[in-house]
């Protein structure tokens, strides 16, 4: 944990509570509160009523954190990460104004034309994800959902991390690239999208600043 390396009175830390070992599960430490593993609640679905509640966890939001975000991120894209093409002006409206993991998940067209409203809530979904569409490393798991029957393989995450939107899209952007993926970026109300596909496999990414300044996230990946 970075928590243990440094005294810098300029990082900030945010949040409070977690599930750590579903944060250490994910890749690479993911800024957890290891005294609060009493609250784990070993990850018990909740099909057809709504996402589990998780509590923001202690993790580092300054420079040094975000440092050695970038660093592993440019690990897992191969050493390099290769910048997104300036964004056209547009974004999905479906994807801008969802709120729940159905409506996020009819953004992405995909085998299957009701995985999503039969979608269910469960953290370790987030596990599932495509090889190529990872939790930006040392990012903060809020919610995840997906389907896997009837002909369905969706997931649908969403996280918040201490990392710049574009940065956060330029990482998705060289994953895509690298599994010969579509790769689309637009922009607009503030937010930053990133969609594309292969075949019958599609996925969205999309990215806005919050309120309290962090980043959040939503990766939608249907097909794939």
């Amino acid at each position: 944990m970075l928590a243990a390396c440094g005294g810098d009175e300029a990082e900030k830390v945010v949040g409070q509570g977690a599930d750590p070992l579903l944060a250490h599960a994910l890749a690479g430490p993911l800024m957890t509160d290891p005294d609060l593993a009493s609250r784990n609640q070993a990850l018990a679905a909740i099909a057809g009523g709504g996402p589990e509640v998780v509590e923001m966890p202690l993790f580092e939001t300054g420079v040094e954190a975000i440092a050695a975000a970038k660093v592993e991120a440019e690990r897992l894209a191969g050493g390099r990460i290769a910048p997104a093409p300036s964004p056209g002006d547009g974004s999905n409206p479906v994807l801008r104004d969802a709120v729940t993991a159905a409506q996020r998940a009819a953004a992405v067209k995909g085998p299957g034309s009701n995985c999503g409203a039969t979608a269910s809530y469960d953290l370790a979904w987030s596990l599932r994800l495509p090889q190529s569409l990872p939790i930006y490393p040392r990012g903060h798991l809020i919610e995840a959902a997906g389907n896997d029957g009837g002909g369905c393989r969706l997931r649908v995450v969403r996280f918040v991390t201490p990392v710049a939107p574009i940065a956060v899209i330029d990482f998705y952007h060289t994953l895509a690239i690298r599994a010969h993926f579509a790769a689309r970026h637009q922009s607009a109300d503030g937010r930053e999208l990133l969609e594309g596909g292969k075949g019958a496999a599609a996925y969205a990414v999309q990215v806005r600043v919050r309120e309290d300044g962090l980043t959040e996230a939503d990766i939608v990946a249907n097909g794939s």
